[in-house]
């Protein structure tokens, strides 16, 4: 019986909340556009807390503070076979200077765009989101 070899990879993300709205973002990531939370995921080696405001930094230009952990979630659809599980906290922005997409070094995947939306726009399906793991986190913590 053979056993196919999956990777699960570890990643921070930030629900970065002004009120009552939080910042989300629209991924392309080949054929397939999401929207989902800034971060990214943590390599080997790197403090996960600098990943995160690394992350966030490199996605949006925001600095960002953690006010607490938020919970987790996982992805799989986008990197089949393999998985991304991540590490959540609720944060603020420490600037709110305009929101730059351009500057991501990471050039595999395309951030289109982006929204601030409350909890009720984000659960009622216009925003497609990355997982429906993404969706639950978002319905508990807000």
């Amino acid at each position: 019986m053979s056993h196919e070899q999956h990777n699960v990879y570890p990643g921070m993300k930030a629900i970065i909340v002004d009120g009552d709205r939080f910042l989300v973002i629209k991924q392309l990531v080949g054929d397939y556009a999401f929207w989902d939370i800034p971060g990214g995921r943590i390599r080997h080696g790197d403090n996960p807390f600098e990943t995160l405001f690394r992350e966030v930094k490199e996605e949006t230009g925001l600095d960002i503070t953690i006010i607490k952990p938020a919970g987790v979630w996982w992805l799989y659809r986008v990197f089949d076979p393999d998985q991304m599980v991540y590490t959540t906290y609720l944060c603020k922005a420490k600037n709110f200077q305009t929101i730059d997409l351009s500057k991501n070094p990471d050039r595999s995947e395309c951030i289109e765009e982006y929204r601030w939306i409350t909890k009720e726009e984000f659960l009622s399906g216009d925003c497609p989101p990355a997982d429906e793991s993404l969706r639950d986190l978002i319905d508990r913590i807000l």
